[in-house]
């Protein structure tokens, strides 16, 4: 057997601490990305869980949030379905009053600095009122009150704010959700937050937001132009006169007392003495008067100021100038999932008011709303025509249903619980049933005025033998008509 030289065993040796090296690199990454992906957080049916595209994510099965080795985060219910979080979820806990944020944030201290932090954050929402940049145009604000200048939005905890590329902001939390269409300040504590222009104002020292990690807002606050009006100087002073001696004359035909007479002569105004006319003066003597004419033009315009989302309803809010009563119509067009099908429905609006209710909306639904309206347009030879234009457009997703269901205790062969909804949106007809095993076995109707009340409404079902156990709200009408909601609670004893 021929014998390996030095240079051979050399290259043997290195080659071998390569394959180790490689070996405990890929280890070590393994054991990294495996430490990633067990970032876990609990969630229950307590909890409100918001994606980084504001999506609301249906708790109502608890389950988990996990790290992915992209570092985005997704929830995993119960039952295994996955939902992808994006890199900034947000998650307020209703019981423990505060709120974890994931991924990295730039919180905007009160002396204009910027701290970074890329771990989870709970803040307690008892503190004092705190600011951070998630993402491109999108914040978030914890403060007890959150409001706007009219106070037409009015939040109270934590806001989450979204701002679109034209400087329109979504604004919401667990039971807000408005979208605005003009440019808008939100006020809390001794911040302000101008949205449009991505500016927060803390005791007057402004702070650009656009700097923390760069902005993709394309608003551009319009410059305002002052006019400047033209006038004559001696025309003015003489009108100014002839009015005075009109209303002077007036006074002495009609018998009544003036304090004193003014006139401007040689841009001085000079007082004249008071005097009374006499009650004898024929009121034959009277002078001509002349009528000053002063017109200001009114511009025309509809437009869409915002909307208040609910579980089965929209209020939005409109303005409609029409001096000339040029529009023949104003109305919104609707589309979305309504009375259960995907339909575009258009609302004729009167245009004297400035709201309006659209209703048979489904929960945690998107909707699109546009503001039109019909012109009357007068061309050339006064030949009239009608124009129909689309003026604002915007997207509102529904709140998703609020509920509680708990299992009071379980005793002598019986599970005790309590069923409380909202009367905003309460099932008008609904029944508690009790699966053992995936089995349907005891069922009871909920009572709906005890469902809406204070105390909720509470019952009992009689237990079978088995080992998992599940509560489910089946058998649901609203409106009329029967609706399907995954709400359920799971239990062992």
């Amino acid at each position: 057997m021929r014998k390996l030289n030095v240079k051979n065993k050399i290259f043997i040796v290195i080659f071998t601490l390569v394959i180790l090296a490689i070996v405990y690199i890929i280890f070590h990454s393994v054991k990294l990305v495996g430490n990633r992906s067990n970032e876990v957080y609990k969630v229950n049916n307590n909890t409100i869980l918001f994606a980084s595209d504001s999506n609301l994510i249906d708790t109502s099965m608890g389950g988990k949030v996990e790290k992915n080795w992209n570092d985005e985060y997704k929830y995993i219910s119960s039952d295994k379905t996955s939902y992808e979080l994006g890199n900034t979820p947000i998650i307020y806990d209703s019981v423990k009053e505060n709120i974890m944020i994931f991924g990295n944030k730039y919180q905007v201290l009160s002396d204009g600095s910027v701290l970074k932090n890329t771990n989870q954050d709970k803040i307690d929402l008892s503190a004092k009122s705190m600011f951070y940049k998630l993402d491109d145009r999108v914040y978030l604000i914890v403060a007890k009150e959150i409001y706007n200048v009219d106070k037409s939005i009015y939040a109270n905890k934590y806001l989450i704010v979204y701002i679109d590329k034209q400087g329109n902001a979504s604004v919401l939390n667990d039971s807000l959700n408005i979208k605005t269409i003009n440019p808008m300040n939100l006020i809390f504590d001794n911040y302000t937050f101008d949205i449009a222009l991505e500016k927060l104002i803390i005791n007057n020292t402004s702070i650009d937001l656009k700097s923390i990690i760069g902005s993709t807002n394309e608003y551009v606050e319009p410059v305002k132009k002052e006019e400047k009006v033209n006038y004559d100087e001696g025309e003015l002073l003489d009108s100014y006169n002839k009015l005075v001696s009109n209303f002077n004359q007036y006074t002495k035909n009609n018998n009544l007392l003036l304090a004193g007479n003014n006139q401007v002569v040689n841009n001085q105004v000079i007082v004249n003495g008071g005097g009374s006319s006499s009650s004898n003066q024929s009121s034959s003597n009277s002078s001509k008067t002349e009528t000053v004419t002063n017109k200001t033009n009114i511009t025309k315009r509809v437009s869409l100021r915002g909307a208040v989302a609910n579980t089965s309803y929209i209020d939005v809010t409109y303005i409609v100038t029409d001096p000339e009563d040029k529009y023949q119509g104003v109305y919104l067009l609707v589309t979305g999932n309504i009375n259960n099908e995907m339909m575009t429905q258009k609302i004729m609006l009167d245009k004297y008011q400035t709201n309006y209710r659209i209703m048979n909306l489904l929960p945690n639904n998107e909707y699109t709303i546009s503001l039109g309206y019909i012109e009357v347009i007068e061309s050339e030879g006064k030949k009239k025509q009608l124009s129909d234009n689309i003026e604002d457009i915007i997207n509102v997703r529904t709140l998703k249903i609020s509920y509680t269901l708990k299992i009071e205790k379980i005793s002598e062969g019986y599970v005790y619980f309590n069923y409380k909804m909202p009367s905003s949106y309460a099932f008008e007809e609904a029944e508690m049933v009790l699966y053992v095993d995936n089995e349907k076995k005891e069922k009871i109707a909920i009572n709906y005025n005890e469902m809406i009340s204070e105390n909720g409404f509470s019952g009992r079902i009689k237990l079978d033998y088995g080992n998992i156990y599940e509560l489910k709200v089946e058998n649901i009408k609203y409106n009329g008509k029967n609706e399907k909601y995954n709400i359920t609670k799971k239990f062992v004893f």
